[in-house]
């Protein structure tokens, strides 16, 4: 089972082909820390902290991941041509 959970968080963080995608890492790093730094200063402060900071935080860590998959729409495959 264990094995089972690892293997799907493992392929979360990878593209289709298997090799690891630092751009979805650093999305789920960015989520992760982000969620833990609201949860702090909410039991801190008592308060729902704005979450203003935290928007602008995501929406920058997630524009590589957005990037990367705009351009791979635009990639040029590569042929080659062989004369027989």
């Amino acid at each position: 089972m264990k094995q089972k959970i690892l293997a799907y968080i493992l392929s979360i963080f990878s593209e289709s082909d298997g090799s690891g995608s630092a751009s979805r890492v650093l999305a789920g790093v960015s989520v992760l820390s982000t969620i833990v730094w609201v949860s702090y200063l909410t039991f801190t402060t008592r308060h729902l902290p704005d979450l203003g900071g935290a928007s602008l935080f995501l929406t920058s860590a997630f524009s590589g991941y957005s990037v990367n998959k705009i351009s791979s729409c635009f990639k040029k495959e590569e042929t080659t041509i062989t004369k027989e």
